[in-house]
């Protein structure tokens, strides 16, 4: 089973989501704005202990790279590299603007025909 932890924190909403064998299995998010540095690592323990996982279980770790809030992305950063570092697994850094065109074309279900600008 492969497990992976996603980070966003490049805008001023943070969330984290987990995948497990390529399906989203859960979601948390906070609208506190700006609040990474407080609801963070709060958000990781909540997703994993109510996916009844611990994060020895996590294969890897995806986190936003930008472009976005300089903060944000600096605490998202910390936080997964920190994780990746102590459990020894890979930190895979996502662009913002590449997730959110996938999620966009996926949403209005855009074909990848080129017939369109």
């Amino acid at each position: 089973m492969t497990n992976l932890l996603c980070i966003e924190s490049s805008t001023s909403i943070c969330s984290v989501a987990l995948v497990s064998n390529g399906d989203l299995i859960g979601l948390e998010e906070t609208q506190d704005k700006n609040a990474h540095s407080a609801r963070l690592t709060v958000l990781i323990e909540k997703i994993l202990n109510d996916n009844r996982l611990k994060a020895k279980q996590l294969n890897a770790v995806a986190m936003s790279r930008g472009p976005g809030s300089y903060t944000g992305l600096r605490i998202g950063a910390s936080v997964a590299k920190g994780l990746c570092f102590a459990l020894n697994i890979p930190l895979i850094a996502v662009s913002t603007l590449q997730a959110m065109a996938l999620q966009a074309t996926k949403s209005l279900k855009i074909s990848s025909q080129k017939d369109w600008v």
